[in-house]
């Protein structure tokens, strides 16, 4: 499920750069859809066994995938106005790029999660008519067991993205610099050009 709003839609036509709240509020939204596809993900508990459905495979794999898009090109085109000969190499934009192409590699181990679990349903799939026979019983267990770690494994991984986002909007800020303290009285005294000289 793609964010519904991302910032750079509004960016200023030809700018690559965000400003920093909107630099922020451009991963908190791509976490908060990452986030909810892992809400998505099937079930893997007795009462609601739907994992081994392939239609529901399929719909999640589609909502990864258009992630993984979305993401990579928020992605690229941040890094075009730090990579160019004119371009403006600012600490806030490399950051971003970095979170953002990280979260990928993330979503791409959930891809990788989840077409082993597709050729695991289609096993299960494949057993359900025969289903009865001890041998078929036995790989039927199997195949569901390494389904349902599967899934959850893919799940996991949603989470830690939109986890690691949300860690990344909230340091993304600029590092402020300590405010200026205003000299003591003493130490205004001791550079006083009035102040005696002692001998």
């Amino acid at each position: 499920m793609r964010p519904s709003v991302d910032p750079l839609l509004s960016a200023p036509p030809g700018s690559h750069r965000l400003s920093d709240l909107d630099a922020r509020s451009q991963l908190r939204s791509l976490a908060e859809g990452i986030h909810q596809a892992g809400e998505d993900m099937p079930f893997t508990d007795a009462r609601h066994c739907v994992s081994d459905n392939l239609d529901e495979l399929e719909d999640r794999i589609r909502d990864i995938a258009g992630l993984i898009m979305h993401v990579t090109s928020s992605a690229a085109f941040a890094n075009r106005g730090i990579s160019s000969p004119a371009g403006t190499r600012d600490g806030v934009t490399q950051r971003r790029v970095t979170a953002l192409t990280q979260a990928v590699g993330t979503l791409g181990r959930v891809v990788a999660d989840l077409g082993t679990a597709v050729a695991h349903a289609g096993l299960l799939q494949n057993a359900a008519p025969l289903a009865g026979l001890p041998e078929l019983t036995r790989a039927r267990h199997v195949n569901r067991s390494a389904l349902d770690q599967l899934l959850n494994s893919a799940r996991d991984h949603l989470y830690q993205a939109a986890h690691q986002l949300r860690l990344d909007a909230d340091h993304l800020a600029p590092t402020a610099l300590p405010p200026r303290r205003a000299p003591t009285p003493a130490a205004v005294q001791a550079v006083s050009p009035s102040s005696p000289r002692t001998r």
